[in-house]
C-alpha cells in the first residue's frame, strides 16, 4: 500500500518536486496521497493551486482554507493602514444589513432599532428620516401601558430597599426597639445596665428579628429557585410573559412589517435605547 501512495503522490506532483519534498517532510504518506486524490478528481486543480500558493511550509486544506490568507493592503505589518480605518463606520446607520442584524441577534439595543428603520424603509418605499419618525410611533405603541407591567417589578424594588433600610433601626436603634416591642412582641425589657450600647440593644431585639428575617431569606431564596426551575422547564414567568404579550400586540399593530425584527424591538428593556 505504502508503494502505491508514494507512485501516485509522484505522479501527482512530480517525483523531484519540491512541494512533494516539502510535503513528505511535513506530513504523513496518509495525508499526501489524499491531497494527491484531491488533485487527481478536481477538474481544475485548484487544491493544489491553493498548496503552491500558501507556500510549502503552511499547507493549506483546501482552496477555503480559512488559517492563512494573502497580502491585504488593508494591513501593514499586521495594523491596520489609515485609509481603512478612514471608511469604519461610525454609527449603526452606516453599517452593513449583516452586521445590523448580526448584532441585532446578539441583543444590542441600537442595532435593532437600525434593524427596523431599514424594515420600514423597505416595506414602505421611503427615506431614513421618514422611517424614523415611523419607528417613533411604533416605539409609542410599545411602550403603551408599560407602567403597569412594570409595577409588579417596582413594588419588589421599593420593597426590598426599604426592608434593608428599616431592618437596620429596628435591630440597634434603642427607641424603635422599644416602640416595636411595646407594639407587636412584648418580651421582657432587660436592665438598663444591659441596654448602654446599641450592640447590646441588638442583642436583645435579634430574640425576635432572627426569625423574621430569616424566614424573609429563606422565602426569597426559595423563589429565587422555583423561578430557576421554570426557565429550565422552559416555562415563562412574568417577566418573559409580559415582553410576549407587548411583541404580540406590536406584531397585530403593524403586520406589514418583519414580525422578528418588531419581537426584538418591543424587546428593548432600556427606554434611553428606544
Amino acid at each position: 500500500m505504502s508503494i502505491v501512495v508514494t507512485r501516485l503522490s509522484s505522479v501527482v506532483f512530480g517525483s523531484n518536486s519540491p512541494l512533494l519534498n516539502s510535503l513528505r517532510r511535513t506530513h504523513s504518506p496518509q495525508a499526501v496521497s489524499n491531497l494527491a486524490l484531491r488533485h487527481v478528481s478536481s477538474s481544475n486543480g485548484s487544491d493544489t493551486k491553493a498548496l503552491n500558493d500558501t507556500g510549502a511550509h503552511h499547507v493549506a486544506d483546501g482552496p477555503y482554507d480559512l488559517g492563512y490568507h494573502e497580502e491585504d493592503d488593508r494591513f501593514i505589518d499586521g495594523k491596520p493602514s489609515l485609509s481603512y480605518v478612514k471608511s469604519m463606520p461610525s454609527s449603526f446607520s452606516s453599517m452593513r444589513h449583516e452586521q445590523i442584524l448580526q448584532l441585532a441577534a446578539e441583543g444590542v439595543p441600537k442595532a435593532r432599532k437600525e434593524a427596523l428603520v431599514r424594515n420600514v424603509m423597505a416595506v414602505d418605499s421611503i427615506e431614513y428620516e421618514e422611517a424614523q419618525e415611523v419607528v417613533k410611533e411604533i416605539t409609542k405603541a410599545s411602550r403603551k401601558n408599560i407602567a403597569l407591567h412594570h409595577l409588579p417589578f417596582k413594588i419588589g424594588l421599593y420593597t426590598a430597599v426599604f426592608g434593608g433600610l428599616v431592618s437596620v433601626p429596628m435591630v440597634f436603634h434603642s427607641d424603635t426597639v422599644h416602640a416595636f416591642n411595646e407594639y407587636f412582641v412584648t418580651a421582657d425589657v432587660p436592665e438598663p445596665k444591659d441596654l448602654e450600647t446599641w450592640l447590646e440593644v441588638g442583642s436583645w431585639s435579634w430574640a425576635w428579628m432572627e426569625p423574621l428575617i430569616g424566614q424573609a431569606s429563606f422565602f426569597l431564596l426559595t423563589m429565587q429557585f422555583a423561578r430557576s426551575q421554570l426557565q429550565n422547564l422552559g416555562l415563562m414567568p412574568y417577566s418573559d410573559y409580559m415582553r410576549k404579550v407587548r411583541s404580540e400586540r406590536l406584531i397585530e399593530l403593524y403586520p406589514q412589517y418583519n414580525a422578528e425584527i418588531l419581537a426584538a424591538y418591543s424587546d428593548i428593556k432600556s427606554k434611553r435605547y428606544e
